[in-house]
């Protein structure tokens, strides 16, 4: 009787958090992830077959520009209503950094992850998003492949989790970018139109700077992840058949 009731357990886990989520390892292509989704056979996006973290990985090569947006607006694993993570949910992507430099001088820039609404739009702001600093990157502190990521505990929360900033209005006082006063961090999570990892630091500009930038394992993961939960309840059914 005990033996059946663990069984069950372990079937409920293992499908109770199958929440839309994905890991893209660019060995079967974009799935959606690029900067510009294209290249001329120097600059832009190049899907590299090895020297990945590991396999396959997106570089993307640039220069005289502002920024990197290394974006996915289609890939339903990544985007959508994120109260689907019911239990919370991980944000992460493997970076390595060949190059960033301005005028020929190396310079760093802190990663941003980014969950962006377009709708409705906010006035001045095209959109409305909640964003979060990751840390910074560049060649001298990232020029090996490292993880970044971030862990939101409750995606239904109204207010802003510590670290996290919002965009879609300025406040009057500062003029930096906050959320719109109709507009919370629930309410953004529960349309992400699009996920960013991007050196556009909300508040922040920056001039013409020259990029090579390498991405790996980007994902969007439900917490606990169901494989993982899946084990301990086939663990604890180990355990049960020991006694």
């Amino acid at each position: 009787m005990n033996r059946f009731g663990i069984v069950s357990i372990v079937i409920v886990v293992a499908t109770a958090g199958t929440a839309t989520a994905g890991t893209t390892t660019f060995d079967n292509g974009h799935e959606g992830w690029g900067v510009f989704f294209g290249n001329d056979g120097v600059l832009g996006d190049f899907i590299e077959p090895a020297g990945g973290n590991p396999g396959a990985h997106l570089r993307w090569t640039m220069v005289d520009t502002f920024g990197c947006n290394f974006h996915n607006d289609s890939n339903p694993e990544y985007i959508g209503d994120y109260s689907r993570f019911s239990q919370g949910v991980r944000l992460s992507v493997d970076v390595k950094v060949d190059e960033i430099s301005f005028f020929g001088t190396p310079v760093e820039r802190n990663l941003i992850v980014e969950l962006v609404d377009f709708n409705p739009p906010s006035d001045p702001y095209p959109w409305t998003s909640v964003w979060y600093n990751l840390g910074p990157i560049s060649q001298a502190q990232t020029s090996n492949w490292t993880t970044f990521e971030v862990l939101i505990s409750d995606p239904t929360a109204t207010a802003l989790p510590p670290g996290w900033g919002g965009t879609g209005a300025e406040d009057p006082n500062t003029f930096e970018p906050i959320l719109p006063p109709n507009r919370t961090f629930a309410s953004v999570l529960a349309n992400v139109e699009e996920i960013r990892f991007t050196t556009f630091e909300p508040g922040f500009f920056y001039g013409f700077t020259n990029f090579q930038l390498r991405f790996d394992n980007p994902t969007v993961a439900a917490i606990p992840e169901p494989g993982t939960l899946a084990l301990l309840a086939i663990g604890a059914l180990a355990l049960k058949r020991r006694r």
